[in-house]
């Protein structure tokens, strides 16, 4: 079904190839799971595939790529529609339409349907992939989880012979990942052919086929998925991957807090319109060295709560005090930095090393620093890189290390590890709480469990915009907030 010769690729603009020497066979029905550190060329696999290498990221493109028996040099991108689906890390990217009907039938009007073909592909869709509940809404009201799975339905209704998932899971909650999860597995049973990308890899545990370790460009081993299944969490972080059974994660991260209160919310609430909000009288306090995280399900308020602590939104009622004395917006605003999920919106200069010294008055100390940080997060040798030329993992650690540049005594992250791979994560846990050790605060949301035991000293607990709980990071509570993260969506 598929099959690499040889391959090569080396991106326009790039000193090194991206891929070198690929010789890979996919199985028609074979289900593949693409692993390795983030720019290992995982993603340049999948775009050979689809054919968005060469052709609309251009480059040099060595040996021979075969999909359906044809020789991919012979097609255009149309040429595989039909044939390849995709569906992205981010299907924002993808979408055309601003409802979620439409927006299914797209890709089946894009291709000349009947109407009476169209109807039944879309009915098959909603029906396979039981999604009735999602027609007809606005696409920007979607949770992320909601999103991916109207992306995968309008791929799926133009009925490909493969599909090509990109990190599908980066951005989803935990109940979302597993319905992602079932979906994929029903697609498996109906036969299609399924190549995914990916760094969290437990939800894959059942139903991956085959898995390809992919290290700086080349193919460095196979594994079946037997094997795959049979790994130990300390043999998969050995290979410089996601642990494969979370259950077995235990809790990594030590209270570096003093017992004296840092931050007090006291009654917090905010509102989109008049009595319709996602955070009502929100209250807990945290210390110094704490390192809270903050989760709940997808739209329960999580990014919002961030928002308001960092002084990006005001609340509507409620006090804030810092040290036991209140403050306003414009002093947290001050105060505080924002570490977002979507890196693309705080990055602002044209190198990597002007976006670690942005706003700092450059010294000695500071340069020591600033390389100290670029090479525990794997970015010293993109000084001169465009920011805006990472990818997606690259991006998020540089906003990481930007943040730890900063003198704040309070910093906000917004999911962290989202892209990330198992390497880059344990150096972000490790800053952390580096910067806990200096006392900071620290706030982050996560929907990451393994991120969470490995970081966090504090569980803050959102459900129905309310603080559900609040409780201390240990071995004791290591299965409440597993059970949190992973219950059923209709159950919350």
């Amino acid at each position: 079904m598929i099959r690499m010769e040889d391959v090569s690729f080396r991106y326009s603009n790039s000193k090194g190839d991206a891929l070198k020497h690929i010789n890979l066979h996919i199985h028609q029905g074979e289900f593949v799971v693409l692993l390795g550190s983030s720019g290992c060329g995982k993603t340049t696999i999948t775009r050979l595939i689809n054919r968005l290498v060469p052709e609309f990221f251009e480059g040099e493109l060595e040996g021979n790529v075969y999909i359906d028996g044809r020789d991919t040099s012979d097609m255009d991108i149309q040429d595989l529609t039909g044939i390849v689906g995709s569906v992205f890390q981010d299907p924002r990217s993808q979408f055309f339409a601003t409802d979620t009907t439409a927006e299914i039938a797209f890709s089946c009007e894009n291709v000349g349907l009947s109407r009476e073909e169209l109807c039944r592909r879309m009915e098959m869709a909603v029906n396979d992939l039981q999604i009735r509940r999602l027609l007809e809404r606005s696409i920007f009201e979607l949770s992320s989880g909601e999103k991916q799975s109207i992306a995968i339905a309008s791929v799926y209704a133009l009925s490909p012979k493969i599909l090509v998932l990109d990190e599908p899971s980066a951005n989803l909650d935990s109940a979302a990942t597993q319905h992602l999860m079932e979906i994929l597995d029903s697609l498996k049973k109906q036969g299609y052919t399924i190549v995914i990308s990916e760094h969290r890899v437990h939800y894959l545990r059942d139903i991956a086929d085959r898995v390809i370790l992919i290290e700086n460009g080349k193919i460095k081993k196979e594994i079946s998925g037997k094997d795959f299944r049979n790994l130990s969490n300390e043999e998969a972080n050995a290979m410089g991957l996601r642990s494969i059974n979370l259950l077995s994660v235990l809790p990594q991260g030590s209270c570096c807090h003093t017992g004296e209160k840092q931050i007090e919310l006291k009654d917090i609430s905010y509102y989109y319109g008049k009595s319709n909000g996602p955070l009502r009288n929100i209250t807990f306090s945290a210390g110094k060295g704490d390192i809270v995280g903050i989760i709940g399900s997808n739209g329960v308020g999580k990014s919002t709560l961030l928002e308001i602590i960092c002084g990006l939104k005001k609340e509507i009622s409620g006090s804030f005090l810092m040290s036991g004395k209140p403050v306003n917006q414009k002093i947290r605003n001050r105060d505080t930095f924002f570490v977002m999920q979507d890196s693309d919106y705080q990055l602002f200069t044209e190198s990597v090393e002007k976006e670690l010294y942005l706003g700092n008055i450059e010294n000695d100390f500071l340069r020591e620093k600033g390389m100290s940080l670029l090479n525990r997060m794997g970015l010293s040798d993109y000084l001169q890189r465009h920011p805006a030329s990472l990818s997606g993992g690259q991006k998020q650690r540089l906003c990481i290390a930007v943040a730890c540049m900063k003198n704040t005594d309070m910093i906000c992250f917004d999911e962290p590890t989202s892209g990330l791979d198992y390497t880059s994560m344990k150096n972000v846990s490790s800053l952390l709480y580096e910067l806990s050790q200096d006392g900071k605060t620290l706030f982050v949301t996560s929907h990451d469990y393994e991120f969470l035991m490995s970081t966090c000293t504090h569980i803050c607990y959102l459900h129905a915009g309310k603080v559900e709980d609040y409780f201390e990071v240990s071995r004791k509570t290591a299965p409440k907030i597993y059970q949190i993260l992973f219950q059923k969506e209709e159950k919350r």
